[in-house]
C-alpha cells in the first residue's frame, strides 16, 4: 500500500522545459502527473511534422507505440489489411513474419497491432532495455519501410483460389486472412450491432464504413490502392509516437530521428475526420445478423437508442458524459440499467450499450438484447421515461458520488491488466490526441473533475446533461437488430454468383496465374526462413536473477500473508477456498454461482441487490468471485479446484469493504428468485456472445482436456459454455 517513488527524468536529470530542442524535436509542454508519479512531455518534430508524447515514470515496463490517423473512404478494409501486410517483412528485416519471429527472440510483455475506426497503432512493452530498442527497430522499419509485396497482400487481404472437389467441376473461392476474419466477425450479433450503430449514427463520415472490412466489399480492394493508402497515411507528418517508462527520452528521440525521421520531409497529413452534421429529427433503422435455421428467432432481437454526443476534443464534456454513463448504467443499481433489466423485456443490455469516446463525435447507447421485435416501442418508451424522470426529479446524490469514486479509483489504479499500464494510458488518450485534442488533459483530469464537482454542488448538473445530450438531442436513432435465418445462405449465394461471373471472364492465362499464386503462397509458408537479420538477445542481456516478492508478514498459522507494495494507495485482497467437496451435479453450477454471488442481496435487513451494488460501487473498485481448476506442484497431477475472491479499495475504504465482504460471505441469500433468473439470463447471454470471439480458446481448452485432470475440468467448462 506504499505510494510510488517520486518521478525522475532521463535517469535522474531534470525534465525538459517548453522550447527546449532535443535531436531535432521541440518540447511543447512538460507537466507533472502527480496522481501516477509521472511527468508528461509533449514534443513535435518541425522538419517532418511528427508528434511525440513521453510519459516519464519509474516503471521498468517500458512501452513504445506509433499510431497513424487512417481514414478509410469505403468498407474494403484497407486500413485493416495494411496493418496485417506491413507485418510481412520490411526493408531491413525481409522476414515473412518478423513479429512472430521476434516473439522467440524477445522478452516482450506485450506485442500487437490495433486497427480502430480511424487510427492504426503498433505498440509493445518490455522490461529489458536492449529488447526495447530491438523491438523498436523492427516496429519502425515495418511501419515506415514495409516491403508490401503483392503476394503478401493476397495472403493477408484477399485472393482467388481454385477449389476442386471429387466429382465436381473446379470452382473459384475467396481466401485471405482478413477476408476470413471479417466473415467470422460479421456473423457475430455483437459485431453487427456495433457496426450498425456506427453506420446509422454517422452516415456522412468515415464511421459509416466498416474499417475492418465488409466481406462483400473486401475483394474490391486492389494492391495499388493498398500501396497508395500506405504512402498517404504512414508518413511522419501523420504519425503519433508514444513512449513510457524509466528509459531516457533523449535516447528514444535520437533513435527515432536517426532510423526514420532523417529520411523524410514534412508532407500534408491525412485529412482529419470532420464532425458529423447534426440531424433536425430522430431516425429509425434496422439491421440483420445471421441466425441458425433450427433455432427460434422470436426473442433474439436487439433494440437500442443511440445518440450522437459531444466532440471528443471537449475533455470536460467527455468526462461529464463518462460519469453520466456510470450513473445511468454502471452497476445493477443504476436507474436506467435497473429499469431495463427488471422490465423483463430482454435478458441483458444490448451490445454497444454505454458511452463510447473513441470517435470524433462520441456516442451514447442503451437498449436490450434477446427481445421480441414488437417490444421495440416499449423499450424506447421505457428509456425515455427513466431519463425524463431523472431530469425532472433529480439524481440520487449517492449515485453521483459513487460514479466519481469509480472514476477516481480506476484513474488511481496502476495495473498491467488487461494490458501493460503504459499501453492502457496510450489507448485512453489515442482518440483525443489523433483528433487534434489535448492528450495531457486526458491524463490530467483534476481540473475538469474539480469543475464538475463545483457545478454539481451548485445545481442539477447531470440532470441538465440528460436533457441536453439525450432528451432534447434530435440526432439519435432507434436501431433494431433482427435475426435472419436466411442471411448466411443469401450472402453465400451472392458471393458464389459473383465468383461465377468472374470465372466466366477469366482467360486460361488468368487461371494459370491463380494457380501460380496459390503454389507460391504454399511454398512461402512452408519455407524455413533465415531470421539471422532480426535483432535478438544474448544470454548476457538477460538478468540472471528473477524478482521474488516475499510477504512482509504471515499471520493465522500461515493462512494470511501481507505484502507491502507500491499500489498508489489501493488495498488488494485475494483469497481462495477449496471446492473439491462439491458433488458432481453441482460442479457445473459453480461458475454461475460465482457470477451471481456479489450481484444478489444479502440476509442483513433483507438488503436487496440494488442496495448492495450501490455499497460496492461507493466503497470499492470491485469485488469478484471465480472458480478455477489447477494442478499441484507435487507432480501428482491431481486437480485442485478452488474458488477465488478478489477485491480492491482505496486505503480510506478498508473498513467499509471489510464490512461488505463479511456481509456477503456470512449473510448471503439466494431467495430473490426473480433476480436470480435475471442473472441467469444475463449469464447465458454473455456465454453465447463470447463463443464467436473465443472459438480458438474453447478449441484449445477442449484439445488439452486429456493432458491433466485440471485440463479436463477446463474442457468440461468449455463444453458447458458452448451449450
Amino acid at each position: 500500500m506504499r505510494t510510488s517513488p517520486p518521478t525522475t527524468f532521463s535517469a535522474g536529470g531534470p525534465a525538459p522545459k517548453a522550447g527546449d530542442r532535443i535531436h531535432g524535436y521541440r518540447v511543447l509542454r512538460s507537466e507533472p502527473l502527480p496522481e501516477i508519479s509521472a511527468t508528461a512531455i509533449l514534443l513535435d518534430h518541425p522538419a517532418t511534422g511528427a508528434r511525440h508524447l513521453h510519459v516519464c515514470r519509474p516503471d521498468a515496463e517500458n512501452t513504445f507505440g506509433v499510431a497513424f490517423r487512417t481514414v478509410p473512404q469505403d468498407s474494403t478494409g484497407v486500413a485493416h489489411i495494411l496493418e496485417h501486410t506491413v507485418l510481412c517483412g520490411s526493408a531491413r528485416f525481409p522476414v515473412r513474419d518478423p513479429f512472430f519471429s521476434m516473439l522467440k527472440r524477445s522478452l516482450s510483455t506485450f506485442m500487437n497491432a490495433f486497427t480502430s475506426s480511424d487510427w492504426t497503432m503498433y505498440p509493445f512493452s518490455t522490461q529489458n532495455r536492449k529488447d526495447f530498442y530491438n523491438l523498436m527497430d523492427v516496429y519502425l522499419d515495418a511501419a515506415f519501410f514495409p516491403r508490401l509485396e503483392e503476394l503478401s497482400f493476397k495472403q493477408e487481404g484477399h485472393r482467388l483460389e481454385i477449389a476442386a472437389e471429387p466429382g465436381k467441376p473446379p470452382t473459384l473461392i475467396y481466401k485471405g486472412v482478413v477476408f476470413n476474419e471479417m466473415k467470422g466477425a460479421m456473423s457475430s450479433p455483437d459485431q453487427v450491432m456495433v457496426r450498425s450503430i456506427m453506420r446509422a449514427l454517422y452516415p456522412d463520415t468515415t464511421y459509416s464504413n466498416n474499417s475492418g472490412g465488409d466481406p462483400a466489399e473486401i475483394p474490391a480492394l486492389t494492391y495499388d490502392q493498398l500501396v497508395a493508402f500506405h504512402r498517404r497515411h504512414y508518413h511522419p507528418s501523420n504519425s503519433f509516437f508514444y513512449t513510457y517508462g524509466d528509459l531516457p527520452l533523449e535516447e528514444h528521440l535520437e533513435f527515432i530521428a536517426r532510423t526514420v525521421l532523417s529520411r523524410f520531409q514534412a508532407a500534408d497529413p491525412a485529412p482529419a475526420v470532420p464532425l458529423q452534421p447534426r440531424w433536425p429529427a430522430p431516425r429509425r433503422d434496422t439491421a440483420a445478423y445471421p441466425f441458425a435455421r433450427d433455432e427460434d428467432p422470436t426473442r433474439k432481437h436487439q433494440v437500442c437508442v443511440a445518440w450522437l454526443a459531444t466532440d471528443v476534443r471537449d475533455t470536460r464534456e467527455v468526462l461529464a458524459m463518462a460519469l453520466l454513463d456510470q450513473i445511468l448504467l454502471g452497476n445493477p443499481a443504476s436507474p436506467l440499467r435497473k429499469a431495463l433489466i427488471e422490465s423483463g423485456l430482454g435478458s441483458a443490455l444490448s451490445d454497444g450499450t454505454g458511452y463510447d469516446a473513441e470517435n470524433r463525435d462520441t456516442l451514447f447507447s442503451a437498449g436490450l438484447k434477446d427481445v421480441a421485435l414488437e417490444d421495440a416501442d416499449r423499450i424506447e418508451a421505457l428509456i425515455f421515461e427513466v431519463l425524463g424522470g431523472l431530469a425532472r426529479n433529480g439524481i440520487d446524490p449517492g449515485l453521483i458520488e459513487s460514479a466519481i469514486h469509480q472514476l477516481e479509483f480506476h484513474r488511481k489504479e496502476i495495473t498491467n491488466t488487461p494490458y501493460p499500464y503504459g499501453i492502457k494510458l496510450l489507448v485512453a488518450l489515442a482518440g483525443t490526441w489523433i483528433h487534434e485534442g489535448d492528450p495531457l488533459r486526458v491524463l490530467k483530469l483534476d481540473e475538469d473533475l474539480e469543475a464538475i464537482r463545483r457545478e454539481v454542488a451548485q445545481g442539477p448538473f447531470f440532470e441538465r446533461k440528460i436533457t441536453r445530450h439525450l432528451l432534447e438531442n434530435p440526432h439519435r436513432v432507434r436501431l433494431s437488430l433482427r435475426p435472419d435465418p436466411q442471411l448466411s445462405e443469401e450472402r453465400e449465394a451472392r458471393e458464389r454468383q459473383g465468383l461465377e461471373a468472374i470465372a466466366r471472364r477469366l482467360s486460361p492465362a488468368d487461371l494459370d496465374r491463380i494457380r501460380s499464386d496459390a503454389e507460391a503462397l504454399r511454398r512461402l509458408q512452408e519455407t524455413v526462413e533465415e531470421v539471422a537479420c532480426l535483432p535478438t538477445l544474448e544470454r548476457g542481456d538477460i538478468p540472471p536473477a528473477v524478482e521474488v516478492i516475499t510477504a512482509g508478514s504471515v499471520e493465522a498459522e500461515g493462512r494470511i500473508a501481507l505484502y507491502d507494495q507500491p499500489t498508489s494507495g489501493i488495498l488488494y485482497v485475494a483469497a481462495a477456498a477449496g471446492a473439491g467437496g462439491l458433488p458432481d451435479e453441482l460442479s457445473d453450477l459453480a461458475p454461475f454461482f460465482c457470477h451471481a454471488f456479489s450481484r444478489i442481496g444479502t440476509g442483513t435487513a433483507l438488503r436487496d441487490y440494488a442496495d448492495m451494488a450501490r455499497r460496492i460501487d461507493a466503497a470499492t473498485g470491485g469485488i469478484g468471485f471465480a472458480v478455477s481448476p489447477r494442478t499441484g506442484f507435487d507432480g501428482g497431477g491431481e486437480c485442485i479446484p478452488f474458488v477465488s475472491l478478489n477485491a480492491k479499495c482505496l486505503n480510506r475504504n478498508v473498513s467499509p469493504m471489510a464490512d461488505i465482504l463479511a456481509e456477503l460471505l456470512g449473510q448471503y441469500t439466494f431467495s430473490d428468485l426473480a433476480r436470480l433468473k435475471s442473472l441467469l439470463l444475463e449469464y447465458r447471454a454473455g456465454l453465447e456472445s463470447m463463443v464467436v470471439h473465443n472459438g480458438h480458446r474453447l478449441a484449445m481448452s477442449l484439445a488439452a482436456r486429456r493432458l491433466s485432470t485440471a485440463r479436463l475440468s477446463a474442457g468440461a467448462a468449455s463444453i458447458t459454455c458452448c451449450t
